[in-house]
């Protein structure tokens, strides 16, 4: 496959978990939550971030992640190209506790599946994050990628809603419509193994979102992304938008049968390693303008994708 930019890596240049097994282990399924694996997040405070991207430009990303990561006691999901699938998946062996490799793929290359595999036999745990697709994410093209997935036991990361425009001087075969949040509902629903989620929250389709993530247990959302920024003077909002907090009449299965409907979003950064600090003090923000809960809390911020990762 030829060389690719990323959506993060055009934003930088305008601008100037392993388990504890071992990597091989990638048998989880969605939903694996274990008691003890929630305990050990919650009592060390462990962020987990599902939204890390590996920065081509910096010879030293590696290094100076691990360097973040110790400081912050934060593992990093590191959305890999795979071009340097061979230095990721050694440096997660190198540093288990701050690096789980997640494969990037251009669901539309000729080559995708061998990409797959060839990510699977070095040990990644899924992939992300997906994006920049030339049919909808429900195109029938697509399924054969998540049927190898969902036999993986794989997290799958897509981004959905609004997508930037990289060339604004030739024309470009994007559109945010193929990338709208309730399209993960369908590969949720097919691929039951696979644990689905959206990046974005679906900006700004967040209702869309939150009611495809209630009636899906294997389906989440992260905040990543330009939201929290632009609602930093309204963040009460997302009470209405993850409004089933409480209703017995409405319950659906969520981790641990946490009764906050907050429990459907995960930890994502999805900044330069400088930014994530900044992006949790902005969840932080929505925990306190929203009164969750601090178990759900932890959770969200790295529980969750802790226990799904067994780590």
């Amino acid at each position: 496959m030829g060389t690719r930019i990323s959506r993060r890596g055009f934003l930088r240049g305008a601008a100037t978990a392993i388990p504890l097994g071992g990597i091989g282990n990638s048998t989880t399924g969605p939903l694996q939550f274990d008691e003890h694996s929630e305990a050990r997040a919650a009592a060390t405070d462990r962020i987990v971030d599902i939204h890390v991207h590996f920065d081509e430009n910096n010879p030293r990303f590696v290094r100076d992640l691990v360097t973040v990561a110790e400081g912050m006691n934060l593992t990093a999901c590191l959305l890999t190209p795979y071009s340097h699938r061979v230095q990721v998946a050694d440096a997660a062996k190198q540093y288990p506790k701050h690096i789980v490799p997640f494969g990037s793929v251009d669901l539309d290359a000729p080559d995708v599946l061998p990409q797959v595999r060839d990510f699977h036999a070095l040990g990644y745990r899924g992939l992300g994050e997906l994006e920049f697709v030339k049919r909808p994410y429900i195109d029938v093209s697509y399924m054969p990628v998540y049927e190898l997935a969902n036999q993986y036991g794989w997290i799958a990361m897509f981004h959905t809603g609004i997508v930037l425009r990289r060339r604004v001087d030739e024309p470009e075969d994007v559109a945010s419509y193929r990338m709208r949040a309730f399209h993960l509902e369908e590969i949720a629903r097919r691929f039951p193994k696979l644990t689905v989620i959206g990046a974005h929250c679906g900006n700004p389709e967040y209702e869309w979102a939150a009611e495809v993530a209630r009636w899906n247990p294997n389906l989440f959302f992260d905040l990543s992304g330009s939201t929290l920024t632009k609602m930093s003077a309204r963040l009460g909002e997302f009470k209405n938008i993850f409004w089933w907090s409480g209703q017995g009449e409405w319950k659906t299965h969520t981790p641990a049968n946490y009764p906050s409907a907050f429990i459907k979003l995960v930890f994502g950064s999805d900044s330069g390693l400088g930014g994530i600090a900044q992006v949790v003090k902005q969840y932080r923000a929505v925990f306190k303008a929203c009164d969750v809960p601090a178990t759900t809390q932890q959770m969200i911020m790295g529980g969750t994708l802790a226990s799904i990762l067994r780590l």
